[in-house]
């Protein structure tokens, strides 16, 4: 049986800066899931062609894209 337990991140991506209640699991994996309540919260749209994701915060459009392997391995 996995037991997942809860954990509140601190999240900033250029000016955005967010908490995010998360969900943790053991997993082989280093990527943040951005799941429904967050996208609800904060009223995104994800566009499943570019796999971009788009919202607003303090007044300006942020948007979110995949990071290439060569930018993930730079990262």
């Amino acid at each position: 049986m996995m037991v997942s337990q809860q954990v509140e991140v601190c999240l900033s991506i250029g000016k955005y800066k967010d908490k995010v209640l998360c969900d943790v699991v053991p997993m082989k994996a280093s990527h943040i899931l951005l799941g429904k309540p967050w996208q609800y919260d904060t009223k995104a749209i994800h566009d499943g062609l570019t796999y971009k994701i788009s919202f607003r915060y303090n007044e300006q459009k942020i948007v979110l894209k995949l990071l290439s392997p060569r930018e993930v391995w730079e990262d």
